[in-house]
């Protein structure tokens, strides 16, 4: 018999994690509705939804500006303290400014790229007005406004791989391991290990929810998994029993009978809302806010979740990200018991026939495979870890009680 135990520590930089390069900017996009509505905005919806007058229309009527008649103005509709003030229409649809103050100017948020580092939205503003509006006309007009100017590009989000992800690998691993000898053998393992990283695969579906604040994507990996343990052995019925004189040693007589039993800990899963609380124009990185109860919501979709707004590293005010931590959810523990059983008949000194029948999941224990990362369905399933970490409604399993058959004849 041999006790052994080992530990490993893995350490790994400039890994790769997917980023948005060209995310948008939404200190700009709440800036540019308040000089419109002279408000901030109640929704990030309604910060980048609003439309500037393209055309006359009975909802919003153009008149000549008061002072200013060869120019053309519309009362601004948008409820709030600027809502009914005359506006310059200077380019329809695309530029607009309060007629008291010129200088403030405001873009509409798709021609401005939802601002977006890149440029403008020059191909939709060329598109939406005939090919009048080019990019060295609409530049000319952004003077005075949130949005600068930039090179000709179709760029929206530009999804890339930046090498500067980090991994790191402990674990503990003890083993009791007997030797077959008068008839058995068996291997008890057990590992604890823990895996942390920041970053756990090249797909886009895993960007940071910031991708401005990458250091607060550090947590648990996916594939962490803290314990786990698997019992196998062997018992062979002695040699002898073929010859002995009991009636019971003739039975049980070239019968092995395998063993094997694994338990272990749940694996991590990260939790969003599925509702672009942050605005940055994607629905599956937002994680929800965390109330002082552990109910989780998502800030701007439900009452009662606190402001949609909170302020950068910068002082600027930008739309709220969740403060629930990445990858805080957690499937249930796994627990298996498989048995193989085989018996051997023989004929004469060449020939034996071996008949083998496995079972895999005997107590056909559910064991959860993964687990829906919707806050709406953690919030409906109400459990927690003891760590504090939420458990959710089951999307998969693992296999269910099975058995298979086998024969294998030796001459």
């Amino acid at each position: 018999m041999a006790l052994t135990a080992s530990y490993i520590f893995v350490g790994a930089h400039h890994l790769p994690h997917p980023t948005d390069l060209n995310t948008p900017n939404t200190a700009l996009q709440i800036q540019n509705f308040q000089r419109f509505a002279g408000r901030l905005p109640s929704s990030t919806q309604e910060a980048i939804a609003f439309s500037i007058p393209s055309s006359n229309t009975a909802a919003v009527p153009l008149f000549a500006c008061p002072g200013a008649p060869t120019l053309t103005c519309y009362n601004n509709p948008i409820p709030g303290p600027n809502q009914g003030q005359p506006f310059v229409l200077i380019i329809p649809g695309m530029v607009t400014a309060p007629l008291t103050n010129p200088g403030n100017r405001i873009v509409a948020p798709a021609i401005a790229n939802f601002f977006r580092p890149n440029s403008p939205n020059y191909f939709l503003a060329q598109a939406l007005s005939g090919g009048a509006v080019t990019k060295a006309v609409l530049d000319s007009q952004l003077v005075g406004s949130l949005r600068s100017s930039g090179v000709i590009s179709p760029f929206g989000s530009v999804n890339a791989q930046i090498s500067n992800g980090n991994s790191n690998y402990n674990a503990l691993n003890v083993e009791l391991r007997r030797r077959f000898a008068n008839n058995f053998t068996f291997l008890a393992s057990y590992t604890w290990s823990h895996s942390i990283d920041d970053s756990s695969d090249l797909q886009t579906l895993l960007i940071a929810q910031n991708v401005n604040r990458f250091d607060l994507e550090r947590a648990d990996s996916l594939f962490d998994q803290r314990h786990r343990f698997v019992f196998s052995g062997v018992l062979a019925a002695p040699a002898n029993w073929r010859s002995g004189g009991s009636w019971w040693r003739h039975a049980f007589s070239d019968f092995t009978v395998a063993p094997i039993i694994e338990i272990s800990s749940g694996r991590p899963f990260n939790i969003i809302t599925n509702v672009d609380q942050n605005n940055d124009q994607s629905t599956s990185t937002d994680r929800p806010r965390q109330l002082s109860d552990g109910t989780l919501c998502a800030p701007g979709a439900d009452p009662n979740c606190g402001s949609i707004f909170e302020t950068d590293a910068n002082g600027n005010l930008v739309f709220a990200a969740g403060n629930l931590g990445r990858n805080l959810g957690k499937t249930h523990s796994y627990a298996s018991f498989d048995l193989r059983v085989a018996r051997t008949f023989r004929f004469g000194e060449t020939m034996r026939l071996e008949l083998i029948a496995e079972g895999f999941n005997l107590f056909n224990r559910f064991n959860e495979a993964s687990a829906s990362p919707n806050y709406g369905d953690v919030n409906a399933f109400g459990q927690r870890s003891g760590n504090g970490r939420y458990f959710s409604r089951s999307t998969a399993a693992y296999d269910p009680r099975q058995f298979q058959f086998g024969a294998k004849f030796f001459f």
